[in-house]
């Protein structure tokens, strides 16, 4: 079935959803009319909490409803409509592992249906992943009040998790949403960004993705789903490919340059200045933060060790954890380990764990009336003392009198609502 391309409104916008003082918030967007087109340098997800609309997706729609859930990459352009008379309820987090679009789009070619670039971008509103996704948006809204960098490590690992949940359902579903069956725009955009490092030209995308095309059949394709022709659209995706890699430590402009696709440093500079505005020194020292006045500390998402780390600290923490553990599965030394501990999060990986467990503690502890050794064990603490000690130590009481706050707290709510 050929899918109907339906062309931009007006050029597309960035800025709107990631931005440097939006990693790793929580965003709350309320749409009443058709928004204009959005296209950003990073990828974001998407939960619908009320309405009902469509998601127009580089000129596909998709229509949308309360849980639904989308994964917007840095190739595609996004323009959100909510019904006649409906309003969207939104919630967005940007999605800023370092390259990890590319990481995505490195490992694709047109024929391979299993990678999210190339899935359905779009899911919900049923599948039991779709019902682990709202459920780690709830607690990543929770989190997001708190600003401390145990906050920030846990809600990473949350977006961690709703990746790996977004890919397993979207590989369940591949069978219903194909490369074949993609209008020419999607086609042209998904080869451009899988090959935008190479040396590419309008001609090659023309013999891969459709023979029996014409270089302007292709070149009014992109522009009408994106507002952008094919050697604008080459150039975006080659500069965000070169932005991913300012997270990176040391490692000079002439080098992501180079590695990003451009032939000349001049050639990048002149581009990443005509796209943004900006030079890449000025984009670089404002998409980076020292922590100060609330903003977020890029510098937690900079290392792709220490994210590594953090999942495996979050989904293993139930587990009996140490060092020699880690550094054998990540496969990494335990110096490489303290020191990114340490440089990037004041921290070490002991006192993330015991974050992560007490947190897990304190929703068994108000949700079940499970007995805290019970907890202590399931909590990944090993016994009751263990976890009071560590307990009181981030949270000043008992894991007790944690519980019977909480008890008190609810009974009110729910007297006052009586």
């Amino acid at each position: 079935m050929k899918r109907k391309i339906r062309p931009l409104c007006e050029l597309p916008r960035n800025g709107i959803f990631c931005g440097p003082d939006k990693y790793l918030k929580l965003q709350k967007h309320t749409v009443s009319s058709e928004m204009f087109p959005v296209m950003e340098f990073d990828s974001y997800f998407i939960l619908v909490k009320k309405g009902h609309g469509n998601f127009i997706i580089n000129g596909e729609e998709f229509s949308v409803q309360p849980g639904c859930v989308s994964w917007i990459q840095c190739s595609q352009v996004l323009t959100i409509c909510p019904d006649f008379g409906s309003q969207l309820h939104l919630w967005v987090c940007a999605y800023d592992y370092q390259l990890l679009n590319y990481y995505a789009f490195n490992r694709i070619s047109p024929s391979a249906e299993t990678e999210v670039v190339n899935s359905l971008p779009v899911i919900g509103p049923e599948g039991a992943e779709v019902e682990q996704i709202l459920h780690l948006f709830e607690q990543y809204h929770k989190l997001s009040k708190i600003n401390s960098y145990g906050s920030t490590v846990i809600r990473s690992s949350f977006l961690r998790q709703i990746e790996l949940l977004y890919n397993r359902f979207a590989k369940s579903v591949k069978e219903t949403y194909q490369f074949d069956s993609f209008p020419l725009s999607r086609k042209a955009s998904l080869y451009i960004a899988t090959h935008s490092t190479a040396p590419l030209t309008i001609s090659d995308v023309v013999a891969a993705v459709c023979p029996d095309s014409s270089e302007s059949s292709l070149n009014h394709a992109l522009l009408i789903a994106t507002g952008l022709n094919f050697s604008q659209y080459l150039n975006r995706m080659r500069l965000a490919h070169a932005m991913a890699y300012f997270l990176y430590d040391s490692l000079s402009f002439d080098y992501i340059s180079s590695i990003s696709g451009f032939n000349e440093e001049i050639t990048f500079f002149r581009r990443f200045k005509t796209m943004t505005g900006m030079t890449p020194q000025t984009y670089l020292n404002q998409s980076l933060s020292n922590g100060k006045d609330g903003r977020i500390y890029r510098g937690t998402i900079m290392s792709e060790t220490l994210i590594s780390a953090v999942s495996y600290l979050y989904e293993n923490m139930s587990e009996p954890i140490d060092s020699r553990i880690i550094t054998r599965d990540l496969y990494t030394s335990k110096n490489i380990l303290r020191i990114q501990f340490k440089t990037r999060l004041n921290s070490s990986y002991k006192e993330i764990l015991s974050l992560f467990r007490v947190r897990y503690a304190e929703s068994l502890l108000t949700t079940t009336n499970l007995p805290i050794m019970d907890i202590a064990i399931e909590s990944g603490f090993g016994s009751d003392r263990t976890m009071a000690r560590v307990f009181f130590g981030i949270n000043g009481v008992s894991p007790g009198e944690f519980r019977k706050q909480r008890r008190l707290a609810e009974q009110h709510t729910k007297e006052a609502k009586s």
